[in-house]
């Protein structure tokens, strides 16, 4: 607790009976939450995705950012793929609730030089005249604002939430099946219980999405299109795989060329072991994540 006290940032999770945990936010460094072990920060829930979010550091302050996860993350109730933080919003990551908490944030001072002159010829005329025109200028603040800052950013999460409605890719998306060991240990439990190898690789694929695995997911129904090329539930809910594992994929490289831009070497290379784990051996772009997060790891070192 005296390390959370000393940091001026701190996400504070607030668990159903009351207990607070406070974790404190080191500047310039990044953390990551989610439900597996190697996260910076862990949340032992079932609606919380393996690499749910990243808490990271910018020239403006706090950064949170979802990191594709399935049950998505809501800043103050609006519902966000990433968003500045402030002191005092609420964030909520599948089931669990935490607070942004800032302290010692400095009062905007009183510019000197604004005091009232002396001897005004009509005071109360001139207080309303700047009254109004103090007005005016906050009307045309707020104008902009809106313009600049929240329309544009209504227009991002509708275009989010479209997106995250139906990933899927289009029906007449071509599909080569591949078999898998992981397809095949299924397929010999499934014999040996004298049921139908695709309905248990169909159940095990659909479990995996719904428990944010989307890798295996992928295995398992391509491992059940191999065995039966006209299985429709498999093949749709493979297309919707498809399109969420494209869509992390490109976030996760988004991240990672952010992160080695702004010379965060370790999280770049972090963001890269995340591709090479969300991809096949087989596949070109798992070659290029390991050597990219093996490269980002040296420079980090010098």
């Amino acid at each position: 607790m005296s390390a959370s006290d000393r940091s001026p940032a701190r996400l504070v999770l607030q668990r159903p009976d009351g207990e607070e945990l406070v974790y404190a936010l080191e500047q310039g460094r990044s953390i990551t939450l989610g439900r597996e072990a190697g996260n910076t920060i862990v949340l032992a829930s079932q609606f919380v995705s393996k690499r749910h979010a990243l808490v990271s550091w910018t020239p403006r302050g706090v950064r949170i950012e979802d990191q594709d996860s399935a049950n998505g993350l809501t800043v103050n109730g609006l519902t966000v793929h990433a968003a500045q933080l402030s002191s005092g919003d609420v964030i909520q990551i599948g089931d669990q609730r935490l607070v942004f908490e800032v302290e010692g944030q400095s009062m905007v001072a009183t510019p000197p030089g604004a005091t009232t002159p002396a001897n005004p010829g009509n005071k109360g005329l001139k207080l309303m005249l700047a009254a109004l025109g103090t007005l005016l200028v906050m009307v045309g603040i707020l104008g902009a604002v809106y313009m600049l800052v929240i329309k544009p950013r209504a227009e991002q999460n509708e275009t989010t939430e479209a997106q995250r409605a139906d990933p899927s890719l289009p029906d007449d998306t071509a599909i080569e099946p591949f078999d898998s060991p992981q397809a095949r240990a299924i397929e010999q439990q499934a014999l040996a219980a004298k049921d139908s190898p695709v309905g248990w690789l169909f159940d095990e694929g659909q479990l995996a999405y719904k428990n944010g695995r989307l890798l295996d997911a992928y295995r398992l129904l391509h491992g059940a299109l191999k065995r039966d090329a006209t299985h429709e539930p498999s093949r749709r809910l493979l297309l919707r795989v498809m399109g969420e594992r494209d869509l992390r994929l490109r976030s996760l490289q988004a991240a990672a060329t952010r992160a080695e831009e702004e010379l965060k070497f370790e999280e770049a290379a972090q963001q890269w072991e995340a591709i090479q784990a969300l991809t096949l051996e087989t596949e070109a772009l798992n070659a290029r994540a390991k050597a990219e997060a093996t490269r980002l790891r040296q420079r980090a070192t010098q």
